[in-house]
């Protein structure tokens, strides 16, 4: 009979254990969803730098190493290097669920820096334009404040989605 009424204890005292778990549990995922809601996206790409990234563009899916992050983009390197518009992407894949909150020092540097040195390396570069059938390919022949001309066409720098090339302008 003792080792019934010993199973029994064992079985509840299980029981409210499982229970505390639970709780702790729930309690946790409630913490970690109200800390997320803290969190911005651009704290999470810094933390991507040096890992794994997949980008989904309206033109389609870029993947490699995320590699800088600057104002208002993102430089992937895989088989080229992109230049990716922030506001252009659609969907992210990373590595990792950190957030870092310090800026780095170069983050000030956005699309129109990349463009003037992809220029000053008279690169050719590929541009996916919003709303174009298909990317403008050429050297950067004039970069302005707001837009660059490749090609004869001046394309203003909110209308780009991704720049690529063989170089990477912040490598």
């Amino acid at each position: 009979m003792d080792d019934r009424i010993d199973a029994l204890l064992a079985d509840v005292e299980a029981a409210g254990t499982a229970a505390d778990r639970h709780a702790r549990r729930g309690e946790f995922g409630d913490e970690l969803a109200a800390q997320a809601a803290e969190r911005t996206l651009l704290e999470r790409l810094r933390a991507a730098i040096g890992q794994a990234v997949q980008v989904t563009l309206p033109t389609g899916e870029i993947s490699g190493t995320m590699d800088f992050l600057g104002r208002g983009i993102v430089v992937v390197t895989g088989a080229e290097t992109s230049v990716i518009a922030i506001d252009r992407i659609c969907g992210l894949r990373l590595a990792t669920r950190m957030h870092r909150f310090e800026a780095g020092g170069l983050e000030r540097l956005g699309m129109g820096s990349a463009l003037r040195r992809l220029a000053a390396e008279h690169a050719e570069v590929s541009i996916d334009v919003s709303g174009s059938s298909g990317p403008l390919r050429g050297r950067c022949e004039l970069v302005g404040a707001d837009y660059v001309e490749i090609a004869g066409r001046i394309v203003p720098f909110a209308a780009i989605s991704a720049v690529r090339a063989r170089i990477n302008p912040f490598g």
